[in-house]
């Protein structure tokens, strides 16, 4: 089975790209929607995030808290590790789970959305290319400003947390530039879905 990555800094434009991807008939494994699944009330991931940090991570309705839980991980070394202890492997064993129930389907490939892919061997593991999205970075202030309310300081500490944008270029199969208007994504996510279509056949 033929397993894309994608990732790109916070910002760039993944999640739009996987769905130009989805619109042309491709799985999409998204590990931050598997991330929001195993922290959801009464599961796993938030039970035992919840035995750790305790219950000042969750809102009055027992949801998760992730202003909080960000907030009490960013800066603090331990909480982050734990953090990643917790739910990484959580999330691993789902995305196995998911490539696994995958074989047997229709789907022309699958594509595995990971933030941090390139810090990940796990899961470049489980790749055969990896497609790195990319943007100016007074765009990714704008859309972040504009998506999250986040200022240029909080999006600057955020990158810096993040693979470098010049590392993810340099270990990328495949670059996808998100500078430009949907239509020039659209015809850049065509160009190498047909490339991937014939790797696989």
């Amino acid at each position: 089975m033929l397993v894309i990555g994608l990732t790109g800094l916070i910002g760039s434009g993944k999640s739009t790209v996987a769905e130009l991807f989805a619109e042309l008939g491709v799985k999409i494994i998204d590990t931050d929607v598997i991330a929001h699944q195993i922290t959801a009330p009464n599961q796993i991931g938030l039970i035992n995030l919840v035995s750790f940090f305790g219950t000042s991570i969750l809102l009055s309705d027992g949801s998760l808290d992730r202003v909080k839980l960000r907030e009490l991980v960013f800066n603090n070394e331990k909480y982050r590790l734990k953090l990643e202890s917790i739910l990484h492997p959580l999330i691993l064993n789902q995305v196995k789970s998911d490539l696994n129930n995958i074989r047997a389907s229709n789907y022309c490939y699958t594509m595995l959305v990971v933030p941090l892919l390139f810090r990940s061997p796990k899961y470049l593991q489980l790749t055969l290319r990896n497609i790195f999205v990319d943007s100016e970075y007074d765009l990714l202030i704008k859309r972040l400003a504009h998506r999250s309310g986040l200022t240029k300081i909080q999006v600057d500490n955020i990158l810096l947390q993040q693979v470098s944008r010049e590392q993810q270029l340099a270990n990328a199969d495949d670059i996808i530039f998100n500078n430009g208007d949907l239509d020039e994504l659209k015809r850049q996510v065509i160009k190498l879905h047909n490339s991937y279509l014939n790797m696989r056949f």
